[in-house]
C-alpha cells in the first residue's frame, strides 16, 4: 500500500502523463517538485497547526534526493511561513488559513491529496464510496485465515523463507485449472506468480516498451495505469471507451495505424470505472486486431471473476493464438486485498517478464501463496464469488437508486454490465474535485472524475464503489453527495 500512495504522489505531483504526440514539457528542480508535493499536503489538510513534519532524512529516503534537496524543499515552506523550525526537533505546521489555496484551473492543484485519499489510513474512517475494494464483511475472513493457519503448520520454517519466481507450483496449477473454466490455454509453466496485479502489469510494460513510447489505453482508464506510464517514461493514447460495448474497435485500428503504439493495455472484462464489458465476438475481434497489426495486448481481468451470472465470460486469452496477449490479473478485487497475491502470463514475452521479475521485486511470499493455493483449491473460492456477486448486484442496485433519488437533475449513471464501480456523470456546472473537497470533510471518499485521464479531464464525473454494505450510514452519505451537488449546482 506505501508503494501504490507513493506512486500516486508522485505522478500527480509532476507532470501528468504526457499525451501521445503532445510536445515534451520541462521538469521542475527537485526541491521545488517536492515543496509542491509538501504544500499541497498542507492545503489538502491532511496536517493540521502543530503536527511535526516530515524529517529532512526521512523526505530525502521517500522521494529518493540528497539530504540537502531535502531540506532546500522544507526551508521553501519556512521561507512561505508555512511552517516553523523548531532547534532540535525539527519542523512544525504553523497556524495557515488553506482557504487562501483555492481550487481553480483545469488541473487542480489538490490533486495530489485526492489521490491519497483513496488509500487514506483507518483513522480517518471515510465512508468507502472512493477506492475500489470490497467490504472487509464481505470478504471470507474465517476461510482465509483457516488457510493461512493450515499453510503455516504445513510449511513450518519454509513459510518464513521465500517464494522465488515463478512462483509456488501448487498455486500456478491451481489458477490455471481455474482459468480453463472460461477457456484459457495456459498452464502452470506459463504463470508467473506477482505482487499483485499492478506489478504484473508494470512487468507488461517492461517487456513490450522502451521509455518514450506511446501505449493505447481506454478513455477513460484506470488511474492506476497512469501512474504506470507516467512513471516508466511511457505515452497515452487514449481510445473511446464505450459503457455497454467497451473499447472501440474502429477509433483502436484507426490510432494504430497512425500512431503505432508499443502495446494496447485495455480491461476487456468489467472495465474500470465504467464496467463495461466486451462482448465474445468483440473481443475475438480485438484479439485478431492486435495480432494482425503485430501489437501486444496488456489484458488487466482483475474484475473478470465478478462477471456472468454463473460462468464468467471468456477473456481475450482465451482467442490469443499468437502469444500476443499477456494476461494480467490478481485475487484483490475478489478474495484478499492484502494478500497481494497476482499473476502474469505473457505468452510470447514469458521470458523477459520472468527475467524482469527477477531482477526487481522477485521474491514472493510462500505462505500467502500456499494458503491462496488451499482456497482455490477447496472449492471456497468458487462459493464465495457465489455469493459475493449476489451481494455486489445488490449494492450497485441500493447505491443507483439513491443517486437517482438524491443528485440533481442531469445527472446520469453507466449501469455497469457486471462489477462494482459506478461511474456517475454530474451535470456540467458541477466540480468533481469540489464535490471531493467537500465530501471529504463530511468523512466520505469519493474518486472524481480527473483522476481517470491523463490530462486531468472529466472533471464532472464522480467513480462510487458500490461494494459495500447498504447500511444506514452509507446510504446518508450518497444522499449526503447529492446535497452537496445540489449546492454546487445552484452556486454556478
Amino acid at each position: 500500500m506505501a508503494n501504490i500512495i507513493s506512486c500516486i504522489v508522485r505522478f500527480i505531483e509532476n507532470q501528468t502523463v504526457q499525451i501521445a504526440m503532445s510536445a515534451p514539457s520541462q521538469s521542475s528542480p527537485h526541491y521545488r517538485r517536492i515543496a509542491a508535493m509538501l504544500r499541497l499536503t498542507l492545503d489538502s489538510g491532511a496536517l493540521r497547526a502543530g503536527d511535526r513534519m516530515i524529517s529532512a532524512r526521512k523526505l530525502a529516503e521517500r522521494e529518493h534526493v540528497s539530504l540537502p534537496t531535502a531540506l532546500e524543499a522544507l526551508r521553501c515552506l519556512e521561507a512561505e511561513g508555512l511552517i516553523v523550525a523548531r532547534p532540535r526537533s525539527g519542523y512544525f505546521v504553523s497556524q495557515v488559513n488553506t482557504s487562501s489555496h483555492p481550487l481553480s484551473g483545469p488541473v487542480p492543484v489538490t490533486m495530489s491529496a485526492v489521490a491519497r485519499s483513496l488509500f487514506s489510513s483507518a483513522e480517518m474512517r471515510l465512508v468507502p464510496l472512493g477506492a475500489a475494494l470490497p467490504d472487509p464483511s464481505w470478504l471470507p475472513g474465517d476461510i482465509l485465515q483457516r488457510a493461512l493457519h493450515a499453510a503455516s503448520r504445513r510449511l513450518v520454517a519454509h513459510g518464513q523463507s521465500y517464494s522465488l519466481p515463478p512462483g509456488r507450483a501448487d498455486l500456478r496449477n491451481k489458477i490455471a485449472a481455474h482459468a480453463a473454466q472460461w477457456g484459457a490455454h495456459f498452464g502452470a509453466d506459463d504463470i508467473v506468480i506477482t505482487t499483485g496485479a499492478t506489478q504484473a502489469l508494470r512487468l507488461a510494460l517492461r517487456a513490450v516498451c522502451q521509455p518514450g513510447d506511446v501505449v493505447a489505453i481506454e478513455q477513460p482508464a484506470y488511474f492506476g495505469t497512469l501512474l504506470l506510464l507516467e512513471d516508466l517514461g511511457l505515452k497515452a493514447l487514449q481510445i473511446p471507451t464505450d459503457p455497454a460495448e467497451g473499447l472501440l474497435l474502429a477509433p483502436l485500428a484507426d490510432a494504430i495505424e497512425r500512431h503505432r503504439p508499443a502495446a494496447v493495455l485495455a480491461s476487456p472484462t468489467v472495465q474500470n470505472p465504467l464496467g463495461a464489458s466486451m462482448p465474445i465476438a468483440r473481443k475475438k475481434e480485438l484479439v485478431a486486431l492486435i495480432e494482425g497489426a503485430g501489437i501486444p495486448l496488456i489484458e488487466d481481468d482483475v474484475y473478470g471473476d465478478l462477471a456472468g451470472e454463473g460462468q464468467r465470460p471468456p477473456a481475450c486469452k482465451a482467442f490469443d493464438q499468437s502469444g500476443s496477449v499477456i494476461y494480467c490479473n490478481s485475487l484483490s478485487k475478489t478474495l484478499a486485498p492484502g494478500w497481494r497475491i497476482g499473476w502474469i502470463v505473457a505468452g510470447r514475452y514469458h521470458l523477459q517478464v520472468l527475467q524482469a521479475r527477477m531482477a526487481g521485486d522477485w521474491a514472493g511470499a510462500p505462505l500467502l501463496e500456499a494458503a491462496a493455493s488451499d482456497v482455490l483449491a477447496s472449492g471456497d473460492y468458487e462459493r464465495h464469488l457465489r455469493r459475493l456477486k449476489s451481494r455486489v448486484t445488490q449494492g450497485v442496485h441500493v447505491v443507483i437508486a439513491r443517486v437517482e433519488a438524491s443528485f440533481p437533475p442531469g445527472t446520469r449513471v453507466t449501469v455497469p454490465a457486471a462489477g462494482f464501480l459506478l461511474w456517475v456523470e454530474l451535470p456540467q456546472q458541477i466540480n468533481a474535485l469540489e464535490v471531493h473537497r467537500r465530501a471529504l470533510a463530511l468523512g466520505i471518499g469519493v474518486s472524481p472524475g480527473p483522476l481517470f485521464s491523463p490530462g486531468a479531464e472529466l472533471q464532472n464525473f464522480l467513480r462510487l464503489n458500490c461494494a459495500n454494505e447498504p447500511t444506514p450510514h452509507l446510504l446518508n452519505a450518497v444522499e449526503q453527495l447529492g446535497a452537496l451537488c445540489h449546492q454546487l449546482a445552484r452556486s454556478e
